[in-house]
């Protein structure tokens, strides 16, 4: 084992500008002095640190910097151990829970969920796919397995025709959301009687320019608009403030909804999904309250379509 005496003149060499090189014999003897003192004393300053020449201390400090170093690498060092052992290993992440299936729409009060409905399912009463014997109009089976998935808030309710609304749909507050397929319109919609006299084509285009030609609709310009990835047009249709003179509703298409009241608006999505024609009306009123407007919002564009 190297004396103190020994690692003093070693360490007053170094001082005094030695060799750039130290001879192997000297680095082992520096290496044999680390391990010792490591063992002994780990970080501590040496126990003849007082009786040693100023040199000696500088040189002595030199080392005890080199072994603070040294040790906090190692305790630093990715992987390496500390005085505790390994460091604490990641947590690892968790999968993310899987989405509950929607569940099949149904009139009534609804829990807030995810819901889905097949809108268009031939034969089925009340659906809003069905032309119900109109002159020219055909029920498609192409658009029966279309699926329509949304989520709704609480304090909303399944309503017919496969449609949600609020408990109150209609004047002067309620909001009402409706899927259809949009066809053939009324030239007098106020109290028109079936069927309807103003053929529709079956593209997205042809019923968006049906209703800004109409002459009795007051509808705003369509705009481009998608939902779910389905391109289509987005109009608003505003319903007169007087419908006292309309004997059998206010009811500009068919199949369709007559208006819920005077000054009622509806918001019109009308996309082509697959070559199929897909209406998603939504209807609320100027005193709907701010809330229930963005969860209409909400709803639709929370919209997901399965053709």
């Amino acid at each position: 084992m190297t004396t103190d005496r020994d690692f003093e003149r070693i360490a007053m060499t170094w001082l005094a500008g030695g060799p750039e090189e130290l001879s192997d014999r000297v680095l082992d003897a520096v290496a044999d002095e680390i391990h010792v003192t490591r063992q002994r004393h780990g970080l501590r300053l040496p126990r003849r640190f007082e009786s040693m020449t100023t040199p000696a201390r500088v040189a002595a400090a030199a080392v005890v910097g080199v072994l603070a170093i040294g040790g906090a690498l190692f305790v630093l060092a990715p992987g390496g151990s500390g005085p505790g052992g390994p460091g604490p290993t990641p947590s690892p992440i968790a999968s993310p829970t899987p989405s509950p299936s929607p569940v099949t729409l149904t009139e009534g009060r609804l829990a807030a969920g995810t819901y889905v409905t097949t809108p268009f399912v031939a034969n089925r009463e009340g659906t809003l796919g069905i032309c119900y014997g109109q002159s020219g109009c055909t029920e498609d089976p192409a658009d029966d397995t279309i699926r329509i998935s949304f989520t709704v808030p609480e304090g909303w309710q399944g309503a017919p025709r496969f449609s949600v609304s609020l408990p109150t749909m209609g004047a002067p507050d309620g909001a009402w959301i409706t899927f259809e397929r949009g066809a053939s319109l009324y030239s007098e919609p106020c109290g028109g009687t079936a069927p309807p006299d103003v053929p529709v084509g079956p593209t997205v285009d042809d019923f968006a320019d049906a209703l800004v030609a109409h002459p009795k609709l007051d509808v705003t310009a369509p705009v481009e608009v998608t939902i779910d990835g389905y391109g289509g047009k987005y109009i608003d249709l505003q319903v007169p403030d007087d419908l006292s003179a309309c004997p059998n509703a206010y009811w500009p298409w068919e199949p369709g909804f007559f208006a819920q009241g005077p000054s009622q608006r509806w918001h019109l999505w009308i996309l082509d999904v697959d070559g199929i024609r897909v209406l998603i009306r939504g209807m609320d009123f100027a005193a709907t309250s701010a809330q229930h407007q963005e969860e209409l919002r909400t709803i639709v564009e929370s919209i997901h379509i399965e053709p």
